[in-house]
Formats: C-alpha cells, structure tokens, sequence
C-alpha cells in the first residue's frame, strides 16, 4: 500500500505585533503523535483480547487504533523525529520576520540535517522543514514538510510530501485546540497521482481523532477509499470511548456485518449497547 502517513495539535505565540523580534513558539510534540494511551486497559494484553471472544467490541477498536496508529508513526518517523528536536534547539533570526532551527539528529540508521523555518505573517506563521540525509541513500536537501498556524494558536495545518524521490504532496493534517487540548487532528490523503499500488488510496480518505462533550468524549472514525475498490466505501469505522473510564462502542460494517453499535465496560468486556 502505498500510503504514508503518520502521525500535528496546539500552537501558542508570543504577541507577533508587539515584540518583532521574538521568535515563534513551535508546536507541540502532540502535534504530531496522538495520544491513544487513554484507550487501552492495561490488565490483559492484545493476544488476550482478541482470543478472549468476551472482550471482541474493545479487541476491534484496540487493534483498529494500533493497526493505523503504528501505520502513521513508522511513515513519519523521520519527520516527527526531526520535528521533535526542534523543541531543545535555539532558533536564529534570518530577517523577514523569519527564524531558523537548524540541527541534526542520529537515528533509524543515519544522520539527518534539519532545517526548520518559521515565518511570521500577518494573519500566521508559515513553518517550512526541510531534510537532508547522510550516510546509506543520502540525498540532498528537500522540503518534506510545510504548514501555518493561525496567530492566536487555535488551529492550523500541516502538508507533507512523500519523500525525497517522490516530492508529492500526499498527506494533509488540519488540526484545532479545545481549551488547553488538540481537539481535533484530521489527516486526508491528497496524493493525486496512481502510481500503480493497487491498494493506493483515494484523494478524500481520511481519519480523524477528536476530543467532544459528553461520556464517550474521544473518537476515531476512519472513511477509507480504495482507487480499485468499489465497496472500499464500507470499511468505514466509527469509535467512540471515555478517557476517563474507558467503555466505548465501536461501528464497523465489515467487522460484524451489520452497521449497529458494539459496546464494552470499563474493564473491556462485551456489553449491549442501550
């Protein structure tokens, strides 16, 4: 499958009208990496789950998240990694109301050199990263991944290109803070190109993770489009569970061959869904 993703949440900064010359606060690490820590239940393990057929509603929706989860984290390890280091790195102004985080990091096999722009505008800051790699497959400098924020640190969106070989765009992650939470990361994939992988998504497929009012207040719903399938329409899935408590319900066509809700308790049992 040709499908990269991975995978950004909340932006704060300094008052751009009143201080020039202070640089931009960066985004968080959370931007990039969800949290899913809050749906696991930590007394069984996922082989036990998924042999244990009492626990089968919360098996689906852990193995669903982990699956996709594991899935975006290898594809944006690098740019994540790079990303990352920005945070214990010293920005230098470069004029234009523009700073620069410039480092390397070590890791995955190889050494990579960061470049990491933010540029104060207007009405955003526009962030540019741009990688180059030594040692096995070096290659030279490009942009592998670009975004803004708005100014008073609400939301914002990221682009990322797929590689140094392939310099698409292929993955768009919007993303907006509720109180002093991500409250909504999107990733869509917009590659426009088939480059042949029939397992290649559509433009439009997406996930999004969110956080909302209420006693399921997480979610993580999947709308996944395959370009040579045409019921690739019906393995979407819908998740819902509690932070706090961690019951939740999970919809899947194609799991369970119906489109009802499938509940578990707290402690991650089957339940019927009132």
């Amino acid at each position: 499958m040709s499908l990269v993703f991975l995978g950004f949440g909340v932006l704060f900064f300094g008052s751009c009208e009143s201080n020039k010359d202070e640089a931009p606060q960066l985004p968080p690490y959370e931007s990039m990496a969800i949290d899913f820590s809050k749906i696991s239940i930590e007394d069984k393990s996922a082989t036990e789950m998924v042999v244990d057929t009492t626990m089968w509603n919360y098996a689906s929706a852990g193995i669903t998240v982990f699956v996709w989860n594991t899935a975006l984290t290898i594809t944006l390890a690098v740019p994540v990694a790079s990303f990352y280091q920005a945070i214990n790195q010293t920005p230098v102004s470069i004029g234009d109301k523009t700073w620069q985080w410039e480092y390397s990091v070590n890791g995955f096999g190889n050494t990579y050199k960061a470049r990491l722009t933010g540029t104060i505008r207007s009405e955003d800051v526009k962030w540019e990263m741009y990688i180059t790699k030594d040692g096995i497959l070096a290659h030279p400098e490009f942009l592998w991944f670009e975004g803004t924020s708005n100014l008073d640190g609400k939301s914002g969106q990221w682009t990322l290109f797929e590689s140094y070989l392939v310099q698409e765009e292929v993955l768009q992650i919007d993303w907006s803070k509720t109180g002093d939470e991500v409250g909504s990361v999107i990733y869509t994939y917009v590659r426009e190109s088939n480059n042949g992988d029939p397992a290649q998504l559509t433009i439009g497929s997406n996930l999004a993770y969110g956080l909302v009012e209420g006693d399921l207040d997480a979610f993580y719903n999947i709308d996944y489009n395959n370009r040579n399938r045409a019921d690739s329409a019906d393995l979407a899935v819908n998740i819902e569970w509690s932070t706090t408590t961690y019951n939740g319900r999970i919809k899947a066509e194609h799991y369970f061959q119906d489109a009802n809700w499938h509940c578990w308790d707290s402690d991650g049992y089957d339940t019927n869904c009132d």
